[in-house]
C-alpha cells in the first residue's frame, strides 16, 4: 500500500492531511470550498467547491 507524503516536511499519512471550511459563506450559510492542507506544515494540496452558484441570467434565448 502507498503512503501518502507532504510534498513539503514529508511527514507520512493521511491523517495528517485536514480540511477547513472557507470563511466566505453562500446565504443560506454554507462554505463557498474548503481547504486541504497539511497540519504540520500548512501546505495547502487544493481548493474543493462546496456551493455551485448557476447563473442568473439565461445564457441562451428562449423561442
Amino acid at each position: 500500500m502507498i503512503e501518502i507524503k507532504c510534498p513539503h516536511c514529508e511527514v507520512v499519512g493521511k491523517e495528517h492531511i485536514v480540511s477547513t471550511e472557507s470563511v466566505e459563506k453562500s446565504k443560506n450559510g454554507d462554505p463557498w470550498f474548503h481547504i486541504a492542507y497539511c497540519d504540520k506544515c500548512g501546505h495547502v494540496y487544493g481548493t474543493f467547491t462546496k456551493t455551485v452558484k448557476r447563473p442568473t441570467q439565461n445564457l441562451y434565448p428562449i423561442f
